[in-house]
């Protein structure tokens, strides 16, 4: 990899353009199709990118991660919507 490449800057968050790949998916998605399309769009990202992307976003309640017997399946979660206690 050149210095070029290694110096340019995605203009979004892969957190924002996972769950906007999500969101244009009627919020499914199997993690090996999240990373064919994440790799047309970016070129280079490691299954191990994707699992920390993917493991923070699960943390902060945006999506759900489910085992498979052969891969995952990713799914957007719908915001909750808090009324007055």
């Amino acid at each position: 990899m050149s210095f070029d490449d290694a110096m340019k800057w995605r203009t979004e968050s892969l957190d924002l353009i996972i769950m906007d790949l999500l969101s244009k998916k009627q919020g499914t998605l199997k993690d090996d199709e999240l990373l064919e399309m994440l790799r047309a769009m970016l070129r280079e990202i490691s299954t191990t990118e994707l699992n920390k992307i993917l493991m923070s976003l699960e943390l902060r309640g945006k999506i759900n991660v489910a085992m498979l017997k052969k891969g995952r399946v990713i799914t957007l979660l719908k915001p909750k919507h808090g009324g007055p206690a």
